[in-house]
């Protein structure tokens, strides 16, 4: 069978997934959309995008949904699909109209590089648990924050679609879940977190580059110096 192939690197994630959940975890299915910026037009300066339908399935349907939110960067493989729906009107010439519509059937991802607005956000949520440790007395109040703790990635632990859990949230991770016959489940909204205005962005960032400053005078003379903020893959 002879496939086309294709190659999107640095697209954007454009909005909340759709998890379709199957008896057979193989046949799990998640769809979103991510943008991918094309530059400029050369002659009215207009940004130019593409959208593109990804379609992930089995596991990876569950990575997706679990990992992909909106702004993430990713980069895909896969094979182009073709859709092909009647739209229920009738053409002049008595044919009935067809909608066509292609899709990436993605059969490998990666994360792309992080954002600045997603550097903050998990910044911020890093330094979220570090109060929560001092106002339970885990730990002192006086331990100093190390730019270590403050770009830790934590992202939450992999698990099977629980049918129990999407009927009272309506989300499986990051995706709204869909069952054929009943439409979207629930009404949870995704949980909210909390991002820094302006005024704390820049005291975040300030905090940022003094502690990468601390990290290289503490190293330095000791061989070769590792970066504390490695781009992530």
């Amino acid at each position: 069978m002879l496939d086309n192939y294709v190659s999107i690197t640095n697209a954007f994630v454009a909005g909340e997934a759709t998890f379709f959940p199957n008896a057979d975890p193989k046949k799990h299915k998640c769809l979103l959309t991510v943008i991918k910026n094309r530059g400029k037009n050369k002659f009215t300066g207009e940004e130019m995008k593409d959208e593109i339908g990804l379609v992930f399935w089995g596991g990876y349907a569950q990575s997706a949904a679990l990992y992909l939110d909106k702004g993430r960067a990713i980069n895909v493989y896969g094979t182009l699909r073709s859709h092909t729906q009647p739209t229920g009107q009738v053409k002049a010439n008595g044919k009935a109209e067809l909608h066509r519509n292609m899709s990436v059937n993605v059969s490998r991802f990666e994360f792309g590089p992080e954002t600045k607005k997603e550097l903050v956000k998990r910044i911020a949520g890093n330094l979220a648990l570090i109060q929560a440790a001092k106002d339970k007395g885990t730990r002192s109040p006086d331990q100093p924050i190390t730019a270590e703790e403050l770009i830790a990635v934590n992202r939450p632990a992999k698990y099977d679609y629980n049918p129990e859990l999407a009927m009272k949230t309506g989300r499986y991770g990051n995706a709204r879940v869909y069952i054929k016959g009943q439409g979207f489940l629930g009404e949870g909204p995704a949980a909210p977190i909390a991002v820094p205005d302006d005024d704390n962005l820049a005291r975040l960032e300030a905090e940022v580059t003094r502690l990468k400053a601390a990290k290289k005078a503490a190293t330095a003379g000791a061989g070769e110096i590792v970066d504390p903020f490695p781009q992530e893959v």
